[in-house]
C-alpha cells in the first residue's frame, strides 16, 4: 500500500512546518503556541493513521501531501502578510480536521461504526413521524410537519458526511426525543383509567380491544423510537470529527 507511506510523509511535512512556525514574527506568542498546538496534534494523527490504514485511497492521501507541502511552503513571514494571517490559520485548522476525518477514509471499521449510528437517526426520525400520525393529537402531527425539511436536509448532510448535518441532527432531534415519553405517559395514562378505554372506543367506534392493543403499539413504539435517537445521536456525537 502506497498510502501508509505518504501519510507518514505528511506527518513530516506538519513537523517541518512547525519548525518554520517557531521563527515566524508576524503571530504573537500565544496565537503562535495555539497554532503549534494544531498542527502537532495533526501530525500525530497522520502518523497514528499511517500504521492503521486498512484501505490504501491512494488519491485522498496525495490531497492530504499537497495541503501539508502547501501549508509548509507558505510558512514565513512574507508568504503569511501576502494571503493573510485570518487565510493561514484558516489553513492549519482545516488541516488539524483533515487529520480526524482522515480516519473514516482509510478505515472502513470505523466509517461502518458511523453508518450504523446515522441509520439508527434516520430509521428513530421516521419512527417519529409515524408516532406523530398515531397519536391522536393534531399540535404533534403539525409540529412533524414543520420538522419535516429539516429533517430531510439532515439526512442528505448526514449521508454527505457534511457538519451542517450534524448541527441539524442536533437541531431536529430534541422534540422527537420529548415526544417519546409524552406519548408514553398519555397512553399509559389511558390503559390505568377504564372510563377513558370506554370514552375513546365510543368516540373512535372501535372495540376496548383495539384502544388497549393500540396504546401499547403506541408505547411500544414510542420507547424504541426514543432509543434509536439516543443511540444516534450518541453515536454521531462520538463520531463527529467525521464531518467536514
Amino acid at each position: 500500500m502506497k498510502s501508509p507511506e505518504i501519510l507518514k510523509e505528511v506527518s513530516e511535512n506538519l513537523i517541518k512546518t512547525i519548525e518554520k512556525l517557531e521563527k515566524v514574527k508576524v503571530f504573537e506568542e500565544k496565537r503562535k503556541r495555539k497554532l503549534i498546538s494544531l498542527l502537532e496534534e495533526a501530525s500525530g494523527n497522520f502518523l497514528k493513521l499511517s500504521g492503521e490504514v486498512e484501505n490504501d485511497n491512494v488519491q485522498m492521501a496525495e490531497f492530504l501531501r499537497k495541503r501539508s507541502v502547501e501549508i509548509k511552503n507558505n510558512t514565513n513571514d512574507k508568504a503569511i502578510e501576502r494571503m493573510g494571517e485570518k487565510e493561514y490559520i484558516k489553513a492549519v485548522e482545516k488541516m488539524n480536521l483533515y487529520s480526524k476525518t482522515a480516519f473514516y477514509d482509510f478505515k472502513p471499521t470505523m466509517l461502518r461504526k458511523l453508518k450504523k449510528a446515522y441509520r439508527s437517526f434516520i430509521f428513530g426520525m421516521a419512527l417519529y413521524f409515524v408516532l406523530a400520525g398515531l397519536s391522536t393529537r393534531p399540535e404533534l402531527a403539525v409540529t412533524a410537519l414543520i420538522l419535516a425539511i429539516p429533517a430531510i436536509l439532515s439526512m442528505l448532510s448526514l449521508q454527505r458526511r457534511g457538519y451542517t448535518g450534524l448541527m441539524l441532527a442536533y437541531a431536529v432531534a430534541p422534540i422527537p426525543m420529548i415526544q417519546s415519553p409524552m406519548l408514553i405517559r398519555m397512553f399509559y395514562g389511558v390503559l390505568r383509567d377504564p372510563e377513558a378505554i370506554r370514552t375513546a372506543a365510543e368516540y373512535l367506534g372501535k372495540s376496548e380491544t383495539f384502544i388497549v392493543v393500540y396504546a401499547y403499539v403506541v408505547i411500544i413504539l414510542s420507547i424504541v423510537d426514543f432509543a434509536l435517537l439516543a443511540y444516534g445521536l450518541y453515536g454521531l456525537t462520538k463520531h463527529r470529527h467525521a464531518f467536514l
